[in-house]
């Protein structure tokens, strides 16, 4: 289910997310973009006029995103980051997390830095498996269901899709995927691994993506009870996204 906003005021929302990734240089522009496209992949995100910028620093990339409307901006600006690692070439994503979240106070200008497009090349095998764990303060809601549906169900779905998308978002060709199977656990926390074969290129940015597009589908379905009183997020993160050889 798509929350009912309908009936909620146009307010100012502002949200930073991060990723630390080992590169010193970050796609950037790629990053921004996603963020922008975040509800046509996350199933249950709004459509919203936001403004995004990314950057890259001290190991990590950020993405920062503001819009005045019903919704909240943090999960577009989580997605960018996870695009913009995967299009970077990173192999191992770490704690993807939301950094800041505001609300109801006119955000600050946003990054006015120019955005940088680097280079994507696949590299791998013709089947390639990822893994990524989740922390959540509430991970017993991850069974579900909850109001928006069963978290797990709805990510699994989530990943299937969109693993066949990315390369909407990153350019260039798609790979010919010929299998697909994603298994999410949730125990202390949310473990996703998803196993890809395509038959002509490596699918492996297509597993983290899928992996991260998985978690981040339940950590949007549950975040009404991972906020704490300020609306922010002080132990949810993605904390890792792997490939695995």
């Amino acid at each position: 289910m798509i929350v009912d906003v309908s009936r909620k005021p146009d307010v100012y929302r502002y949200a930073v997310a991060s990723a630390e990734v080992a590169a010193e240089r970050c796609n950037t522009s790629v990053a921004a973009r996603a963020a922008l496209q975040a509800y046509r992949y996350l199933p249950f995100l709004h459509p919203l006029p936001l403004r995004a910028s990314a950057g890259c620093r001290g190991g990590k990339l950020y993405v920062e995103g503001a819009a005045e409307w019903q919704t909240g901006v943090e999960m577009d600006v989580l997605f960018g980051a996870l695009v913009g690692s995967v299009a970077s070439g990173i192999e191992t994503i770490r704690n993807l997390s939301v950094d800041v979240k505001k609300k109801g106070e006119a955000p600050p200008d946003l990054s006015a830095g120019p955005l940088q497009e680097t280079p994507f090349a696949r590299g791998g095998d013709l089947e390639t498996s990822a893994y990524g764990e989740m922390v959540l303060r509430n991970v017993e809601l991850a069974k579900g269901p909850v109001e928006k549906g069963h978290p797990i169900y709805a990510a699994q779905t989530a990943a299937a899709l969109n693993a066949k998308r990315l390369c909407e978002l990153l350019g260039g060709p798609c790979p010919s995927i010929q299998h697909f199977k994603i298994d999410i656990e949730a125990g202390s926390r949310v473990e996703a691994t998803a196993t890809v074969k395509a038959r002509d290129m490596s699918p492996a940015p297509e597993a983290l993506f899928a992996v991260g597009v998985a978690l981040l589908t339940i950590w949007d379905m549950v975040k009404k009870w991972e906020k704490d009183e300020m609306g922010q997020y002080p132990a949810t993160k993605i904390a890792v996204i792997t490939l695995r050889g």
